[in-house]
């Protein structure tokens, strides 16, 4: 029986610090600046479910720029990141979502196995049982089709539980 990427049958490898990390990332990483981060006001950025309106700001303004390759790999990971961290935050108990990277989440459910391993699902939210969300996804979804894919609309769905 393969160790990774579980620590027991039924027990798989959280990826929350990292993507906890990834997060703080899309508003500061001096060595290594998140595309647009220039044109962010980082105050409307504390990962409170209203800062998604902000998100939604900056993804239509980005979305003009028409990122591609590392730049919008980077974007992609660290807004997504941003995205499902105001989920996790705001998702009251007893419900609560945890982050797993492609293999894990396909480990506990190999249907996942269907939408492939890219951008938008290299972390997925998991809520502990059978719920699994993309925020990465939603962001990349809003870059292609702009304010129908709204980040804020997406996170109060999901912490409302609908």
């Amino acid at each position: 029986m393969p160790f990774w990427p579980f620590r027991s049958k039924r027990e798989p490898v959280l990826q929350d610090e990292a993507l906890a990390d990834l997060s703080r990332m899309f508003l500061s990483d001096a060595e290594d600046p998140t595309p647009g981060v220039e044109l962010l006001d980082a105050s409307r950025f504390d990962f409170s479910l209203g800062s998604l309106a902000a998100m939604d700001e900056h993804l239509e303004r980005m979305r003009a720029r028409g990122l591609e390759g590392q730049d919008l790999l980077r974007f992609v990971l660290r807004a997504g990141a941003y995205v499902g961290e105001v989920i996790r935050r705001h998702t009251p108990p007893p419900r609560q979502w945890h982050w797993l990277d492609y293999q894990g989440a396909v480990a506990l459910d190999p249907r996942l196995k269907s939408l492939g391993n890219g951008i938008g699902t290299a972390a997925v939210l998991w809520d502990g049982q059978d719920g699994f969300t993309f925020p990465l996804a939603k962001v990349g979804k809003y870059l292609q089709n702009g304010p129908e894919d709204s980040v804020r609309f997406f996170a109060q769905v999901i912490i409302a539980g609908e």
